[in-house]
């Protein structure tokens, strides 16, 4: 990764030192030196800019006002020697707020923020998790969130969801082996229940928020301990 840089400063000395320490690191591309901020607005126009490397008191308009008057700024590094202008930098959300007199390994940290910003990949999009089931000609897409629970009823599957009842030609067993996640937690050889739509369990059946209750199988009271109430429980009533 190159990081083109920009260093805008009215005082030419700090300008070599600022510079120098650009150039001696690997990642940073020194793209130029402005003496105020419309100087470098300019650049800003000619090349893709990553990092501002700015000091604040300048002549014509600050280091702040300029970075707060661009649209989708470049990254941005202050560097003054005024400690009072912190808080007003953390308007525009610096990468960070450098004192003068630098120092070059508290400078090569804000590089390392600086790197991290731009590394960082955009989040993928989460798609919450959904089935099809086929209704007549029709496929119908059901949010795994939405169905409160699953009924085996003869050669169909009752699915009760918060909005409707679909009836799609299917084996409970079948949906079972389908369902890519630990939404769903089988309870009885004919119920499937989302474990999130639990309201409260009782010895021998479940309580859904709807107010619906679901008979608990013998054969998977044990499992319904360990996958759903153990590890969660907090406090238990003697």
């Amino acid at each position: 990764m190159k990081i083109n840089t920009l260093i805008i400063d009215d005082d030419i000395n700090w300008q070599k030192i600022i510079s120098k320490f650009v150039q001696l690191n690997p990642v940073l591309t020194l793209i130029g030196t402005c003496n105020s901020a419309m100087d470098a607005y300019s650049k800003m126009i000619e090349s893709e800019i990553d990092l501002l490397i700015c000091d604040i008191e300048m002549p014509d308009i600050s280091g702040l006002n300029f970075i707060k008057s661009i649209r989708n700024a470049p990254l941005v590094i202050f560097v003054t020697a005024h400690r009072d202008y912190a808080l007003d930098c953390y308007e525009v959300s610096p990468v960070d707020f450098l004192l003068k007199p630098l120092d070059l390994e508290r400078f090569i940290k804000s590089i390392e923020k600086v790197r991290q910003r731009l590394s960082n990949t955009p989040e993928s999009v989460s798609i919450e998790p959904y089935f099809f089931v086929r209704e007549n000609l029709n496929y119908i897409q059901i949010d795994y969130k939405d169905v409160y629970y699953m009924k085996a009823q003869e050669n169909f599957l009752e699915i009760v969801t918060t909005n409707q009842t679909y009836m799609p030609l299917l084996s409970i067993t079948k949906m079972e082996e389908h369902l890519k996640s630990d939404v769903f937690m089988r309870v009885h050889r004919s119920y499937l229940v989302n474990r999130s739509m639990i309201s409260s369990i009782a010895k021998n059946d479940i309580i859904l928020r709807s107010g619906k209750t679901i008979p608990i199988g013998d054969q998977y009271r044990s499992q319904i301990n360990r996958k759903h109430i153990e590890g969660s429980l907090i406090s238990r009533n003697n």
